[in-house]
C-alpha cells in the first residue's frame, strides 16, 4: 500500500510540476471561412489566440485551378498573420492552407475555404445595321399621327372645292327680280 501512495503522490507531483503546451488555436480570418464574396480581397489574415513567433509561420492561398495566388508577403502583427493576393480573376472555391506558431505554444496546421464570384465580362454591344421598313406599313404612334393628319388635310381640300363651286353657283346666279305679292283673300270659298 506504501507503493501504492508513493506512485499516486508522485504521479501528481509530476503532473502539477509541468505546464502543458497548447496548441494554437484561430480566432477569426479575413475573409471569414466559408463566406461568399463578389468583390476580390486583397490579402487574407489569421487572428490567433496567441503572439505569433516572426518566421515560423506559412499561409498560401490555391485558386480552384491549384495556382497559388498570394504574394508570398507574409507580416504578423501580434497575434495577426496577413499575407496579400494577386487580382482574383477565377470564380470558384480558394483554399487558403496555414501553419501558425505562437510563442510557448505547439503549431497549428489547418485549412479553410471561402467562395469568389468573380464579375461577369462586361461587352459593348456590337452596332448593327437595321433594315428600313415602308413607312406607310409601320404602327409607329407618330406614324399614325401623321397618317391622320394627311387624312383630315385632304379632307378639308375636298369640302374647299365643293364650297367653292356652292359659291360661284350662289354667287354667279342672276338675282331674280322681286314681284310683288298678290294677297290673297282671307275668305275661303266652299265649293258644294
Amino acid at each position: 500500500m506504501k507503493r501504492l501512495i508513493q506512485i499516486i503522490s508522485l504521479s501528481i507531483i509530476s503532473l502539477l510540476g509541468t505546464s502543458p503546451a497548447f496548441a494554437t488555436s484561430i480566432i477569426t480570418t479575413s475573409p471569414t471561412a466559408g463566406s461568399i464574396l463578389n468583390l476580390s480581397p486583397s490579402a487574407v489574415s489569421i487572428k490567433a489566440n496567441a503572439d505569433l513567433v516572426e518566421g515560423a509561420n506559412t499561409v498560401e492561398v490555391i485558386s480552384p485551378k491549384g495556382i497559388r495566388v498570394d504574394d508570398g508577403a507574409i507580416q504578423i502583427q501580434g497575434q495577426v498573420i496577413l499575407v496579400g493576393l494577386k487580382p482574383l480573376q477565377t470564380s470558384g472555391t480558394y483554399t487558403v492552407s496555414y501553419t501558425l506558431m505562437a510563442i510557448d505554444e505547439e503549431s497549428t496546421s489547418g485549412t479553410f475555404t471561402f467562395i469568389y464570384n468573380a464579375p461577369d465580362e462586361v461587352s459593348l454591344p456590337t452596332p448593327t445595321p437595321t433594315v428600313s421598313e415602308d413607312p406607310l406599313a409601320s404602327n409607329n404612334p407618330n406614324r399614325l399621327t401623321d397618317l391622320f393628319v394627311i387624312g383630315l388635310m385632304v379632307f378639308a381640300f375636298v369640302v374647299l372645292v365643293f364650297l367653292s363651286r356652292y359659291a360661284k353657283q350662289t354667287f354667279n346666279t342672276p338675282s331674280k327680280p322681286k314681284t310683288p305679292r298678290k294677297n290673297s283673300s282671307n275668305s275661303k270659298k266652299f265649293l258644294k
